[in-house]
């Protein structure tokens, strides 16, 4: 699980690195483009792990409280 959290945290990174400085590689619109991708990506399946785990982490309390 930390795994993913990593790879995501770097998606947000090199997200925001690329909108910021690939304006001299690439056109400012491609660069943004591509660095908007990147990071709305890895914010969006980060929020998905996050609350994956809460979810299991609820069925663990439920099913400890049922014995």
């Amino acid at each position: 699980m930390k795994t993913k959290r990593t790879i995501y945290f770097a998606l947000i990174v090199v997200g925001g690195i690329v909108m910021g400085t690939a304006d001299s590689y690439f056109e400012k619109e491609y660069a943004l483009s591509i660095g908007i991708v990147l990071l709305m990506l890895g914010v969006y399946k980060s929020t998905q792990v996050l609350t994956d785990s809460k979810q299991t982490e609820k069925e663990k309390t439920k099913d400890i409280e049922e014995i």
